[in-house]
């Protein structure tokens, strides 16, 4: 028998759980999952024993002129800190903003868009509201991601029944190949009227641009979206086929690193659906790698909530550039049948996540009123806050945390990177004094608006909805979610905040607790109470062979497979739809009266009422394969046996409306059954949480701080599921 003893994970990383000794004896080799989410700014990275459940974490800086450059940083720092070789690795999963990153930046891809003829200006004409609200008169409609010239109709013509009434005429099809070819595309959506019932004229036009520009990706609207809309299946087709160049470079460059140091792993990547799949998957269709680290987020916070037994929770997770909120109910995420990058629509399931312009790097300024404002440009990674001495001029949120005393100067990053509260003080000055205000007041005022952003968000989620975030818990995360948390939660009337273990890479974790996934979806527009259920039986099949086709691809083995049935109603009259579960086996009158009544109930949970008078309209049929995967093993928090207080790493001024002195306690000397009030400051690697004055914070068993308001702004009273028991 060979002994391989593992290192400890380093005092830089503080709250991880500690390495131990590990085990090979004959075919018995321990192997290690990756979890790896590249933000704006940090890239965060979790390493996991599969025997042991020991976790060990790293963030490092991102590098957006490569992202894999960071990546492979982030890979070397934390499979040295556990002693662990990249042979070791059993799974890779990765998420990133690689995709809307691109939308974002627009340019740098030349795509085509085949259409039928009379049609080419689906993306301009789009639909006639305004996104977000009517009122909004300061919104812009987004500038289509093909332009008018290279967006061509070719004649033919598909009824909705899916008959053929105009043959497709394919010297159309060679002219507008002709012109794609003479201006250097490098990839083509194609979206014909109606091809959701009959896509036989789509997979003709592919085969042609196969044949005829052979090194051309092409993204059909059939295949990527076969659903009823065609605006939105143009604008989920022409989405898809911009980013893909791009991203399937990234993802064949990142494979090829990987295999290069080592790594021999399966590679997955997130799903803005809460799933993964393969990285060939994702070079297919990267229209699925919507959101993935946002969504991994909501992932890990949903797996607090079930551990914590919390029926509704409010995530909240605050990097460097950005911030996501969504809400978990029941233990679940609110799942949508569609989303929208950067104003496009994609005809996509994803995870609702309501992401804000606002986050460690967001930059404050004067705007042309005299009004103090944050965000959204970012410092991002280069050159960052002021205080990272990079050449930064303009002040931070992290800068005003810096200068208020929430963050040290020798903490940050476990120790890794100092920070400069002179300079922090002297970014600050540029916006206090036009704005006549002292440096302290101001820096408190970037904070605040920093806040009140997720505040904003938040409650369009929750109080616009009919939820009450009295009734819900916060479970803040990310590198500065514990910075501004406890303000959120006494403005809400929040009374319970989770912030859980290792808070500023929960999101790389949440990459760890997703199955694999595929969705396949298929148009069944009828009145519920009129449905065939023959007809909707055949169509469930013929969507579950599908789905188990797509599982084989990703070689999930068939004994981890589960095929999950779910139909899209809405009331009729109504432009969006719900996601209802179906019962499996066959689908019975008896069936449609339980789907009736889910529908209802899951109506007045989402909204606050529901019409149960009115009539209900089935849109469309999806079937979720699932390949099931590994799940860690919970490492329970350590007990305080001494009976003693945690005792303070140092103090420091810090400004709660006036300064004063406050405690600083490192997060691993926090065990069960420890209780501190505030204010005091909770430090460990990858991030800081702030304990204001009124607030009392108490370990759970699950290694989670829970940070109780004692006196909730908005809160009349405690609630029961609340505050049902603070050794939950």
């Amino acid at each position: 028998m060979t002994v391989k003893q593992k290192q400890p994970a380093a005092s830089a990383h503080a709250g991880t759980v500690q390495g131990q000794c590990r085990f090979t004896e004959g075919d018995f080799i321990v192997t290690y999952r990756v979890g790896i989410d590249t933000g704006g700014t940090h890239t965060d990275l979790v390493l996991l024993d599969e025997e042991s459940g020991a976790v060990w974490v790293d963030k490092v800086s991102s590098t957006p002129s490569d992202p894999v450059i960071g990546v492979l940083n982030g890979i070397e720092r934390v499979l040295g800190t556990a002693g662990v070789s990249p042979a070791e690795v059993s799974t890779v999963v990765y998420g990133t903003t690689v995709m809307v990153n691109r939308i974002i930046q627009g340019g740098g891809t030349a795509s085509g868009l085949i259409t039928t003829a009379g049609f080419t200006d689906v993306l301009e004409l789009a639909r006639s509201h305004r996104q977000g609200s009517i009122y909004n008169i300061q919104w812009e409609q987004p500038t289509p991601l093909i332009a008018r010239e290279l967006r061509l109709g070719v004649r033919e013509r598909i009824d909705f029944r899916g008959q053929v009434v105009t043959p497709l005429n394919e010297q159309d099809v060679r002219d507008a190949i002709a012109v794609f070819a003479a201006a250097g595309v490098e990839s083509v959506a194609i979206c014909l009227l109606h091809s959701y019932k009959n896509d036989l004229h789509e997979k003709r036009i592919a085969e042609l641009v196969a044949e005829l520009l052979p090194h051309v990706y092409v993204s059909a609207s059939a295949e990527l979206s076969p659903t009823i809309g065609e605006y939105e299946r143009a604008s989920t087709a022409s989405v898809d086929a911009f980013v893909k160049p791009r991203l399937a470079e990234h993802f064949g460059h990142l494979e090829s690193e990987l295999r290069r140091i080592g790594i021999n792993a399966v590679l997955l990547t997130m799903q803005g659906n809460g799933g993964s799949m393969s990285f060939a998957a994702a070079r297919r269709q990267p229209i699925r790698v919507t959101n993935s680290g946002p969504v991994a987020g909501v992932i890990a916070g949903a797996a607090i909530a079930q551990a914590l037994e919390l029926p509704a929770v409010i995530t909240l997770d605050m990097g460097g550039t950005s911030t996501d909120v969504a809400l978990v109910l029941d233990g679940s995420p609110i799942e949508v049948p569609s989303d929208a990058m950067q104003g496009h629509p994609v005809q996509q399931p994803a995870i609702e996540v309501d992401p804000i312009g606002a986050g460690g790097g967001s930059l404050a300024w004067v705007d042309d009123g005299g009004a103090l404002r944050v965000g959204p440009e970012s410092a991002g990674a280069h050159p960052g806050p002021a205080c990272y001495l990079e050449g930064g001029l303009r002040p931070t949120v992290t800068d005003a945390a810096l200068y208020l005393g929430f963050l040290g100067e020798t903490a940050f990053l476990g120790g890794r990177r100092t920070l400069d509260r002179a300079a922090a003080e002297r970014a600050i000055e540029t916006v206090a004094v036009p704005l006549g205000m002292p440096t302290a007041a101001v820096a408190s005022g970037i904070m605040a608006l920093a806040a009140a952003a997720s505040l904003r968000a938040i409650r369009r989620l929750t109080i616009a909805r009919g939820h009450d975030p009295r009734d819900m818990a916060l479970i803040a995360f990310g590198g500065a979610g514990g910075l501004i948390a406890a303000a959120l939660a006494h403005e809400l009337g929040t009374p319970r905040l989770v912030i859980p273990r290792n808070p500023g890479n929960s999101s790389a974790l949440g990459l760890l607790l997703t199955d694999q996934r595929h969705d396949v979806l298929a148009s069944f527009l009828t009145l519920l109470a009129d449905t065939d259920v023959s007809a909707l039986n055949t169509a469930f099949a013929g969507l579950e062979s599908g789905c188990a086709r797509q599982l084989a691809a990703d070689n999930v083995p068939e004994e981890q497979r589960e095929l999950r049935r779910f139909v899209e109603l809405r009331y009729l009259g109504q432009t969006f739809e719900l996601i209802v579960p179906c019962p499996a086996g066959e689908v019975t009158a008896a069936t449609l009266v339980e789907l009736e009544h889910e529908f209802h109930r899951l109506h007045e949970t989402r909204y606050g009422h529901a019409s149960v008078a009115d009539p209900i309209e089935l849109v469309n049929l999806r079937v979720t394969g699932i390949g099931t995967t590994y799940r860690p093993r919970a490492v329970p928090l350590a007990t305080n046996e001494t009976g003693r207080a945690p005792i303070p790493t140092s103090t420091r001024e810090a400004y709660f409306g006036s300064w004063q002195s406050m405690p600083v306690f490192a997060r691993d000397a926090i065990r069960h059954g420890d209780s501190l009030t505030g204010p005091a400051v909770i430090e460990e690697s990858g991030s800081t949480i702030v304990v204001p004055p009124g607030h009392l914070l108490e370990p759970a068993d699950d290694g989670s701080l829970v940070i109780y308001d004692l006196e909730p702004a908005l809160a009349s009273s405690p609630r029961p599921s609340t505050l049902a028991s603070r050794s939950a």
